[in-house]
């Protein structure tokens, strides 16, 4: 079992496309660029993060001359506002949109708008079905499949266990469910007792998982898409054991579960990282550039074990693990010959 799991870690970090270094990739030398960033939700630290990483990336392309600006606009989650958000984008004077969107099809229309227009767009991290968009995300399938097996072989194919969902109807949120569906239905002994919306936020979670948890009974485990420490608040709050809570690489969990590993507390942690910010800023850079850019990329998801955790304890409270990417990295890993 321990050399199946593995073998799924290292499959789900593996890029899906061919990388190879960029030869004579030129760079824009007239400063006639702006690079917009649409986030439709910024309510968990993962957005803020991702937003700090786009920005971050962005300034450096401004102060060297290679844009003239960027936008950044935040939404609240629902598909009309960024639709809205989107529109006016279109009418301004910029050259391409990032998008983390709000749903996979909704914002099919206004990214075929903005096609028309000219305007370069990239869906990253909650993607879309559009032709019109060049899409970079994670195996997030993975994500569901590997905590779910992970149940599935920790308690011989029989457990009691809670579902906490992401933001709800975004692509993460669906691919990661099905991925977890996919594997409990092959356990008839795995009964999901409960779900509940955790928003990939500490604090919704706990809220979520404390309003349950008189009525649940015995959990063996909860499968997470972030907040997980928020599940692991709502238990020592309410005073019962902690089930095995599959973590979501954010600081807090990471931070407990290390100091915890010494009173034989064991599990795994699995997450996407918000410097696909970055990632995503210079991607959108290299398109409009005229570089070979492919359609589909896809990212390597973080995963942590209890052999790895004590790696990640000092991260800074607040941050999710996360790698720092930058300009030569979308060269050497992402742009094709």
């Amino acid at each position: 079992m321990k050399k199946l799991f593995m073998l799924m870690i290292l499959v789900s970090m593996m890029f899906s496309l061919t990388t190879v270094f960029a030869e004579g990739t030129k760079e824009q030398t007239d400063d006639g660029f702006v690079i917009a960033l649409s986030n439709s939700f910024y309510g968990n630290s993962w957005r803020k993060q991702m937003v700090d990483a786009f920005v971050e990336a962005a300034e450096d392309a401004k102060a060297r001359g290679l844009i003239k600006d960027y936008i950044v606009v935040n939404g609240d989650g629902t598909q009309n506002q960024q639709i809205a958000q989107l529109n006016s984008l279109i009418l301004s004077d910029i050259d391409a949109i990032c998008i983390n969107a709000a749903s996979p099809t909704a914002l099919n229309g206004v990214i075929d708008k903005a096609h028309q227009q000219g305007i370069k767009v990239l869906a990253f991290d909650s993607i879309v079905t559009s032709e019109n968009a060049y899409k970079m995300d994670y195996d997030l399938e993975s994500w569901g499949t590997i905590q779910a097996q992970y149940i599935a072989d920790r308690f011989n194919g029989k457990a009691r266990v809670l579902e906490v969902r992401g933001v709800r109807g975004s692509g993460p949120e669906i691919e990661i469910h099905g991925g977890i569906e996919k594997v409990f239905n092959n356990f008839p002994g795995i009964q999901v007792v409960a779900e509940v919306s955790g928003e990939a936020d500490t604090a919704t979670t706990q809220n979520a998982v404390a309003n349950v948890l008189p009525s649940l009974g015995q959990i063996d485990a909860i499968v997470t898409q972030g907040g997980s420490y928020g599940a692991v608040q709502a238990y020592k709050a309410a005073g019962k054991p902690i089930p095995v809570v599959i973590g979501g690489n954010r600081a807090e969990f990471v931070k407990w579960w290390a100091e915890e590993k010494g009173k034989g507390y064991e599990t795994i942690s699995l997450g996407t990282e918000p410097s696909i910010g970055a990632v995503a800023f210079w991607v959108a850079y290299h398109i409009l550039n005229g570089d070979n850019v492919p359609n589909v990329i896809k990212l390597p998801l973080v995963a942590v074990t209890n052999d790895t955790v004590d790696l990640y304890k000092d991260i800074q409270a607040g941050t999710v693990i996360a790698q720092q990417y930058d300009q030569e990295f979308v060269l050497t890993n992402i742009l094709k010959k």
